[in-house]
């Protein structure tokens, strides 16, 4: 299922629309049903797929053939991409060129059309060399030396391909050693994120063992790859004045480049506005934004990313105004439906805290507000899932969320209730070092139930976890800005200022 999802995906979040594939969709009812309901998210997998379009199970036959001739149909499209009419770089545009003409080439060979397909490999070539596409430069050389090696017998450009397919299997080797480096640094970072204590001492290494290629060569994969092995010499150690210098480096370098080298510069700008946010250096993260956005478009997934790091940044530099201001423009993007779920709910985490401050008087609303106006607690519980398998405490901002909310509405009761499962919560996942702080903070909160929600007993008891949250700030923790929307430090006076103004009331 995953394989036809992610085709659909393609296919309707890039907006290629292609007039042969919809009609020949349209005219298969059956086809047409499997296909909309990929897209809207009404089947869940295949056995619900199965389920519904045949009233069977994802093994039956007729099922299976279906989705095999929608897999066909949809791998054909990809070819079909309008690269011009899309927001693409010059480089992307370049690389979906030279691998169609690639796979043109090596059609019309399996033809022994010769000539035709030699004459498409060698303008490839060009375009692959200028491109630094240095994979398909070997394929295309390799390609050509044994044809005029062995079938025209063209002494001087056998020696010229051969000569030319040596020197870029050098450097392949070099970025694939490169990209086997970075990704041994990462492997376990995507499962747990958790830095090793060896992860800087693994860094350094790898990057000197790189450096003598970078130096020599200085293509774009090697280049790439090289540049984040040295962001994690720095972010493995949180040095992130030195990571800024790095990103610095990068973006130079990359802008020597006779095309628009996409990726990394969003990677490298990505990492500095992290950075910003880490130093709580709201002005420089600010006026970072507008040329951060320039680079993507609107609406696109990175565009939503962009928001999304520019709204941690409002939040850990208590700038909630300004945090206000980036919502409701991301819920109202036309594109928003089009995020996967998981992006959805970090919004709508996002959106919640930012309710949680309005309700603190923290952020002011306009009067034809109804972003704010329309939220239900108990509507974003129920859509936002708690994972129970989850093992790296990203759903620690919920557990903790959750509390705030009851705390402010006063349900006192119901924030008793909730000890025993935060308790077993934090007894099963927030053991490790990288969720120190969030262990912290909740333990702190776990207090005000039994402080009978007293706030001078409250600080009296708390005082070593705050102390202990001072000694490991957020910019040094092991732990991710994710988990921690709001620095907990911030969340804390909020909670004590809301129960010491109960308490006034009270007398």
């Amino acid at each position: 299922m995953n394989l036809v999802k992610g085709l659909v995906e393609l296919i309707h979040s890039n907006k290629l629309y292609i007039p042969e594939l919809r009609e020949n969709i349209v005219q298969h009812p059956k086809l047409s049903t499997l296909y909309e309901g990929f897209i809207s998210g009404k089947f869940k997998d295949d056995e619900d797929a199965a389920q519904q379009i045949y009233n069977s199970t994802k093994r039956h036959s007729a099922y299976l053939k279906l989705k095999n001739n929608l897999r066909r149909r949809l791998i054909d499209a990809v070819f079909f991409i309008d690269t011009i009419k899309e927001n693409y770089s010059d480089r992307q545009k370049a690389y979906f060129e030279c691998y169609k003409e690639w796979a043109a080439a090596k059609i019309i060979l399996s033809r022994n059309t010769q000539p035709a397909a030699m004459m498409i490999l060698e303008q490839t070539l060009k375009k692959a060399e200028t491109f630094e596409f240095t994979e398909l430069v070997t394929d295309i050389a390799r390609a050509l030396r044994i044809h005029y090696g062995t079938r025209e017998g063209v002494l001087e450009k056998y020696h010229y391909y051969n000569d030319l397919y040596h020197k870029y299997w050098k450097i392949v080797s070099w970025e694939d050693r490169a990209e086997e480096l970075y990704a041994f640094l990462t492997v376990n970072y995507v499962q747990n994120k958790s830095v090793k204590s060896t992860t800087q001492e693994n860094a350094l290494q790898f990057f000197e063992e790189l450096h003598p290629a970078v130096e020599e060569y200085s293509t774009y994969r090697l280049l790439l790859y090289s540049g984040l092995i040295r962001l994690i010499i720095y972010s493995s150690v949180n040095d992130y004045e030195q990571i800024l210098k790095v990103c610095d480096d990068m973006l130079t370098q990359f802008s020597k480049k006779p095309y628009t080298p996409g990726v990394p510069i969003q990677i490298f700008n990505y990492q500095q506005l992290v950075c910003f946010i880490q130093l709580k250096d709201f002005k420089r993260g600010r006026e970072a934004i507008p040329r951060f956005l320039s680079l993507v478009e609107q609406g696109s997934f990175n565009w939503f990313k962009y928001h999304e790091l520019y709204l941690q940044l409002a939040f850990h530099t208590a700038n909630y105004q300004d945090a206000y201001d980036i919502l409701p423009k991301v819920f109202k993007e036309k594109s928003y439906h089009l995020l996967p779920a998981s992006a959805k709910e970090i919004w709508n985490l996002n959106l919640a805290y930012a309710v949680f401050l309005q309700r603190e008087e923290k952020i002011s609303l306009p009067q034809d507000d109804t972003l704010f106006k329309n939220f239900r607690l108990g509507k974003f519980l129920n859509t936002i899932p708690i994972l129970s398998k989850d093992k790296r405490g990203m759903n620690v901002s919920i557990l903790i969320l959750h509390m705030l909310f009851l705390l402010q509405e006063q349900k006192y009761d119901e924030v008793i209730d909730r000890i025993e499962a935060v308790q077993k919560y934090c007894s099963r996942y927030l053991k490790h070092n990288e969720l120190f702080r969030s262990n912290c903070f909740i333990n702190m909160l776990l207090e005000i139930p039994i402080q009978n929600f007293h706030p001078v007993a409250i600080k009296r008891h708390t005082d070593k976890y705050l102390q202990k949250l001072k000694q490991v700030p957020l910019e040094v923790a092991q732990q991710t800005v994710e988990i921690e929307i709001i620095p907990y430090e911030d969340l804390w006076k909020i909670i004590i200022t809301h129960l010491e103004s109960r308490e006034s009331k009270k007398d």
